[in-house]
C-alpha cells in the first residue's frame, strides 16, 4: 500500500498538470551561407514560448565576427485563452577572417526548460575588387619629403580616431547619432580591437553595420571604418560620451641598414613580428540636454519622437463573458522601448485585465523606428452594442518643439448572449506560470427549457452504477484525509522523520560509494562516506554533528542515548578519524582501504541501530 499510494498520487498530478506543460523553442538562420570579407551577414534568432514573455538569447563569444544588434520583432497571440509569444532578434555579423567560419550553438533557458540551435557555417571569401583595394596601399605610405608624424588629418597622424555627434544639444529622449571613425593611412598588422565609450546620462542603441570606405584628407589617402550609435538622454542637464578606444598593431617603421652586421637578425625579427601595439582614443564629448517644455497634455507619458496610433480588436462580434483581444499600436520614429501603454478610458461595459506588449524595432537610415503594440484583454459584461471610446496618446515632437495628442477611432462591438457556464479569462503576468487560465463562470443564465436537465440525467446514471463503485469516492476522500493528516504530522515533526530515515539513507550512500570504488574513484568514495556518516549522526542526534569535535559528539550521543555502549562510541571515534583523515588528506592514509571503510561503516550502522533508540 505504501508503494502504491505515491504512484497513484504521481499519476493524478501528471494528469492534472499535462494541459499546462510549457514549451520553449529557439531557431537561428542566416540570410546567406557565403559572404565576402567586406560584406555582412544577417543572423535572425527566433525564440517562441507559451507564456507572455520569453528569455532573450545570449550570443556566445564569436571571435571570427563583429556582432551588432539590429533590432527585434515580437508578436503575442491569445487564441482560446492560450498565450503564444514569438520574438525574433536580428543581428548583423561582419566577418573578420577568410575561410569557413562557424556561428556556435545559441542556447536559452527559462529556469525550467532549455533549448539550443545547431551550429551554422558561413564561408567567407575574398572581396571581388580586392586587387584594386590593395592598389592604394602605396599612396597611403607617408611621403618621403615629410618628417615622421607630420601628416594631414588630425595633428599630422597617419592613424587616428575621431568621434562626433550630429548635434550638441537635444531634448530628453531625442535621438542623437554618434559617429566614431577610425582612419589609417598605413596597412595594419592585424584587425584592430574596438572598445566602445562609457556613457553618462545616455542610453545607446547600435546602428549597424560598420561602414568602410576611403577618403582624402590633406592630400593623403585614408581608409576608414565608421561605427554609428543612437543615443537617448535620460534627464535634463549635462551628458558625457567618454573616449572610445581602438587598439591596433602597427608595422614597425624602423629603417634597416643592409650593411649593419646585425642585418639578418633585425630583418627576421621585424618581418616575423606583428608590429607594435598602440591605443588610439577619441576626445570626450559633452552634450547639453534640454528639459521638455511645460504644457504637456494629460495623456503624455514621456514619448519623444514622431508617432501615429491605431486601435483594433481581434473580432467585433463576441458573446458576453468571452475574452476579446483589444490592441493599441503606436508606430513611428523614436525610442519605442521607452513608450508606455496608453491609459484606457472608463470601460464600464467591459472587464479589463492586464496588458501585454510586443515590439518591432527597425534601424533603417540610422533612425530608430518601428511599432509597439499593447494588447488588453476585455470581457464584455452583457449583451448589446458596446462602444470602446477613442484612446488618447500624446508625444513630444522635437522637430517642432511641441506636444501632439492623437486618438484612435471608436470601436463598436456587437455582444450576443453568452452560453451558460461561459468562462471568464484572467491574465496575471506576475503568476509563476504566466499563462491564461479559466477561473470560473462569469455569467450564468437560467434555462427556459422544460425537463429534468443534465444534472438529473447524470444523477440517474450514477444511481445505476454497482454498489462497489459508490465506495470509490468515500475511499478517495478517506485517502485524502489520511494524506493531509500525515503531511501535517510530518511537517510538525521533521526531526522524527530524519531519525527514522537515517538508516535507509546511509545504506543508499554506501551503495553509491561502493560503485565509486569499483570505478576506481576512491577519493570521491571517501568523501561520500564521510558526508554520509556526518549526516547519519546528525539525523540521529537532531543537531549538526560535523560542527562538533569527536569528544563532544560522543558526549552528546551518550546523553541522548543512554543505551549506547562505550565500545560503540569508540568505534564511532575511530571511523570518524579514519574518514576525516582520508577526506582531507587523501595521500596520508593508504594502509586502510576504502572498501574496508565502507564495510566498517555498514557494520557500525547495524550496531548503532540497536542502541540509538
Amino acid at each position: 500500500m505504501k508503494r502504491l499510494l505515491p504512484l497513484l498520487l504521481a499519476a493524478a498530478l501528471a494528469a492534472l498538470a499535462s494541459p499546462a506543460l510549457a514549451y520553449l523553442t529557439i531557431t537561428a538562420e542566416t540570410d546567406r551561407s557565403s559572404v565576402e570579407i567586406n560584406g555582412n551577414v544577417y543572423l535572425t534568432v527566433t525564440v517562441a514560448g507559451d507564456s507572455a514573455t520569453v528569455p532573450e538569447p545570449k550570443l556566445p563569444n564569436m571571435q571570427n565576427f563583429n556582432v551588432y544588434s539590429s533590432g527585434r520583432s515580437q508578436s503575442i497571440s491569445i487564441i482560446n485563452g492560450k498565450i503564444t509569444t514569438s520574438v525574433a532578434f536580428t543581428y548583423i555579423l561582419t566577418p573578420r577572417f577568410l575561410g569557413v567560419q562557424r556561428i556556435p550553438s545559441i542556447s536559452i533557458s527559462n529556469g525550467k526548460e532549455k533549448a539550443a540551435t545547431p551550429e551554422i557555417q558561413v564561408v567567407v571569401t575574398k572581396a571581388r575588387q580586392q586587387a584594386q583595394a590593395q592598389q592604394p596601399a602605396q599612396p597611403r605610405q607617408q611621403p618621403r619629403g615629410k618628417a615622421a608624424g607630420r601628416q594631414p588629418g588630425k595633428a599630422g597622424e597617419q592613424i587616428f580616431i575621431k568621434a562626433e555627434t550630429d548635434r550638441k544639444t537635444a531634448y530628453v529622449g531625442e535621438q542623437i547619432n554618434l559617429s566614431i571613425k577610425f582612419y589609417t593611412a598605413v596597412p595594419l598588422s592585424s584587425n584592430p580591437q574596438y572598445v566602445p565609450p562609457v556613457l553618462k546620462n545616455l542610453l545607446a542603441e547600435d546602428l549597424p553595420p560598420v561602414r568602410n570606405g576611403e577618403t582624402d584628407i590633406g592630400g593623403v589617402r585614408y581608409a576608414y571604418s565608421e561605427i554609428k550609435t543612437a543615443l537617448f538622454a535620460l534627464t535634463p542637464g549635462p551628458a558625457v560620451v567618454q573616449p572610445a578606444t581602438v587598439v591596433a598593431q602597427i608595422p614597425s617603421d624602423q629603417p634597416i641598414d643592409p650593411f649593419d652586421p646585425n642585418f639578418f637578425q633585425t630583418f627576421m625579427s621585424m618581418s616575423g613580428a606583428q608590429g607594435k601595439s598602440r591605443d588610439f582614443s577619441t576626445e570626450t564629448l559633452n552634450l547639453d540636454i534640454k528639459p521638455l517644455p511645460a504644457g504637456a497634455p494629460d495623456s503624455f507619458s514621456g514619448a519623444v519622437g514622431s508617432y501615429t496610433v491605431s486601435a483594433s480588436a481581434d473580432r467585433t462580434d463576441a458573446k458576453a463573458g468571452e475574452a476579446v483581444n483589444f490592441s493599441v499600436t503606436v508606430s513611428g520614429n523614436g525610442n519605442l522601448k521607452t513608450v508606455t501603454a496608453p491609459k484606457l478610458p472608463d470601460l464600464g461595459d467591459f472587464k479589463v485585465f492586464d496588458t501585454m506588449s510586443s515590439l518591432d524595432v527597425k534601424k533603417d537610415g540610422d533612425v530608430l523606428s518601428g511599432k509597439k503594440t499593447f494588447t488588453y484583454i476585455l470581457v464584455p459584461r452583457s449583451e448589446g452594442k458596446k462602444t470602446i471610446p477613442p484612446i488618447k496618446f500624446a508625444f513630444f515632437d522635437p522637430k517642432t518643439a511641441s506636444y501632439k495628442e492623437l486618438q484612435t477611432e471608436p470601436l463598436v462591438m456587437t455582444v450576443e448572449k453568452g452560453e451558460p457556464g461561459t468562462k471568464s479569462v484572467y491574465y496575471n503576468p506576475s503568476a509563476a506560470q504566466s499563462q491564461v487560465t479559466a477561473s470560473g463562470a462569469d455569467i450564468r443564465y437560467v434555462s427556459d427549457e422544460n425537463g429534468p436537465g443534465a444534472l438529473a440525467g447524470l444523477a440517474a446514471r450514477a444511481a445505476a452504477l454497482p454498489l462497489w463503485a459508490h465506495a470509490i469516492p468515500a475511499a478517495l476522500l478517506g485517502l485524502a484525509f489520511w494524506l493531509s493528516r500525515f503531511n501535517r504530522f510530518k511537517s510538525a515533526n521533521p526531526l522524527l522523520f530524519k531519525f527514522r530515515r537515517a538508516r535507509s539513507e546511509a545504506f543508499r550512500d554506501i551503495d553509491r560509494a561502493e560503485a565509486l570504488i569499483k570505478a576506481g574513484r576512491n577519493n570521491e568514495a571517501v568523501s561520500e562516506l564521510y558526508n554520509s556518516f556526518m549526516n547519519y549522526l546528525s539525523d540521529k542526534c537532531g543537531v549538526k554533528v560535523s560542527a562538533l569535535t569527536t569528544r563532544k559528539a560522543a558526549e552528546l550521543i551518550k546523553e541522548r542515548f543512554p543505551r549506547a555502549q562505550d565500545s560503540s562510541l569508540e568505534e564511532i571515534r575511530e571511523l570518524w578519524s579514519a574518514l576525516e583523515l582520508r577526506h582531507f588528506a587523501p595521500s596520508a592514509s593508504e594502509a586502510e582501504g576504502t572498501g574496508d571503510l565502507a564495510k566498517k561503516y555498514s557494520l557500525l550502522i547495524e550496531m548503532l541501530e540497536k542502541e540509538l533508540r
